[in-house]
């Protein structure tokens, strides 16, 4: 039983006083409390809101293991305080996460992706021979037709499709080399 003499105390069944101004007792819970809550701040609001919680429970009536209860009073206020924060921390990424900056985040590393094939693309018809290079970049770049890039070159369309081959062939086994995996070299191949 719980009594008011300056402090709380109480004779446990043990036959020892159980004094809540006890200094190891705050200690102990203290420590209980830094195993699931980390942060020295949080503990200690814990510790306060739990003795009040016994000191409140024990004036409606008795409390026959005040230090079991006070004890389970500590944990559950802690897995309340984790659960509130766990919420928080899930809205607030929420928040950060709606689907305009998913999408964002998605094009921008489409983009980051996109331009570092391009780039590579590009080192790889500097590789190309002159001739190979100009019927590349006349067909695939400016849009020509074969027609168009034979007459602009004065060589024949056939001679067209056998630069163009070599460029794409020469393309896919520089980006091979470079390590693009299967489907892009694959894209690439397409657009002979």
């Amino acid at each position: 039983m719980l009594e008011f003499n300056g402090y709380y105390n109480h004779k446990e069944q043990s036959g020892e006083l159980m004094d809540f101004e006890d200094q190891r007792l705050h200690t102990r819970l203290k420590r209980y409390l830094f195993r699931l809550l980390k942060r020295q701040e949080d503990v200690e609001d814990v510790v306060q809101e739990s003795f009040l919680k016994v000191l409140e429970a024990a004036s409606k009536g008795d409390i026959h293991y005040p230090k079991a209860y006070l004890y389970r009073t500590a944990r559950n206020l802690a897995l309340n305080s984790l659960t509130k924060k766990s919420t928080q921390l899930t809205d607030s990424l929420e928040d950060l996460l709606t689907p305009d900056v998913l999408v964002m985040s998605g094009l921008l590393e489409d983009d980051l992706e996109i331009q570092q094939r391009f780039e590579s693309f590009c080192r790889a018809v500097l590789t190309l021979p002159e001739t190979t290079r100009k019927v590349l970049l006349l067909r695939k770049v400016n849009g020509l037709s074969r027609k168009e890039v034979a007459e602009e070159l004065e060589i024949s369309i056939s001679s067209v499709e056998k630069h163009l081959a070599k460029a794409l062939d020469s393309c896919i086994r520089y980006m091979d080399i470079c390590g693009y995996p299967l489907e892009v070299r694959q894209q690439v191949r397409k657009e002979r």
